[in-house]
């Protein structure tokens, strides 16, 4: 009973933290509906100029097929000594160059040579230009000829691609639900560390040791406490911001994300407390949760993919509870997988748990 109070009292003591407490509602909401809507990794509107030194109608009709919103044509150039130029001055994503026997090289069959000078200083639209602007010229070849046997001169190959869990390749469902699991990462790590170091600053310390009060008692009502404000904020942000605002769909069971997100709340609860166990106040805190934040983010694979790190982060990913969270959230929203696909991240969460809870609660406790 005692226990229930103390949770209580730690609710309310949050309720009436008002910087905290707007912190938090900001988080779950204005923060994710900013990340789905102002992150966009699309491409849109990607300036490009063309040199057309071929001038035929076919080029011409060719260039038309890149159009808004993903491309933003500026016009043509009289030749390719201004390409260099052009980039340089980041007046442009790409520019294509057409070779004058381009529609000669179509009417007799042939797979022209057209160049593509991309601006590599902005890597990420350079890529979506390069990628989008190949797959529409090639598509664009094989319509117009009808020719897509292994006679061309290289020969072409029609791909037919099929998205799944995403058909639009929305990177807002992407973005959204990334920011989702940052958030949580986030308050799951300084919400009990913030909770007690605050005892620490009031000097409040002293008066539990000598109170009736039990240090495992103590140390439960905030890890709980704050715990429960995480858990009640990723409910309130999937059915208020993700699915009724955004429209992101949550095909699989709130009920499995909901126990996959407590089991890794539990897992950053004992984190948190090693956090606070070497933090004597709350600036320390929040210097040493984005030193333990920024890894954790790194080594998910949100940010980066697996599959692109080195060889020894590629290891050093099996040590971070948010990779085996991130996995398993993403087959229960988007693929709508149960627990019997997600279980092996449920005992990943758990083994880095249990000793990171146990560590935290020891060192915690020694420290006081």
């Amino acid at each position: 009973m005692r226990l229930f109070v103390l949770i209580y009292k730690e609710l309310l003591q949050f309720v009436r933290n008002k910087g905290l407490f707007i912190f938090v509602i900001y988080l779950f909401t204005a923060d994710l509906y900013i990340s789905a809507n102002g992150i966009d990794l699309t491409l849109k509107n990607a300036k490009f100029y063309v040199v057309d030194e071929d001038m035929s109608v076919i080029s011409r009709q060719m260039i038309s097929e890149l159009t808004e919103p993903w491309f933003s044509f500026q016009g043509y150039l009289q030749n390719k000594n201004k390409v260099e130029n052009l980039l340089m001055r980041d007046m442009a994503v790409g520019v294509i160059v057409i070779p004058e026997d381009f529609s000669k090289s179509i009417k007799s069959g042939k797979t022209p040579e057209i160049a593509m000078f991309i601006n590599g200083t902005e890597s990420t639209s350079g890529y979506l230009f390069s990628g989008y602007a190949t797959r529409i010229i090639n598509d664009f070849i094989i319509d117009y000829t009808g020719i897509t046997d292994s006679t061309r001169d290289p020969p072409v190959i029609n791909i037919r691609e099929r998205f799944l869990y995403n058909p639009n390749a929305d990177s807002r469902i992407f973005m959204t639900i990334t920011e989702l699991f940052s958030v949580i990462t986030l308050l799951a790590l300084i919400l009990p560390a913030s909770a007690i170091t605050r005892e620490k600053e009031n000097g409040n310390i002293e008066m539990i040791i000598i109170s009736p009060l039990k240090m495992q008692e103590f140390l439960l009502s905030k890890i709980i406490a704050m715990s429960l404000i995480t858990i009640a904020g990723t409910t309130a942000a999937t059915y208020l911001i993700i699915e009724g605002i955004l429209n992101v769909s949550f095909e699989g069971s709130f009920i499995l994300f909901l126990l996959l997100t407590s089991f890794y709340v539990f897992t950053a609860s004992g984190i948190s407390m090693l956090i606070s166990s070497i933090s004597k106040n709350m600036l320390q805190v929040s210097q040493i949760t984005i030193m333990v934040l920024l890894p954790m983010l790194f080594l998910s694979g949100s940010w980066t993919p697996y599959e692109s790190m080195p060889v020894l982060f590629q290891k050093l990913t099996y040590i971070s509870p948010l990779k085996y969270y991130l996995e398993g959230s993403f087959d229960v929203i988007l693929k709508g997988l149960g627990f019997e696909y997600v279980f092996t991240d449920f005992i990943g969460i758990t083994l880095l748990g249990i000793p990171t809870f146990i560590a935290g609660a020891y060192f915690l406790v020694k420290k006081i």
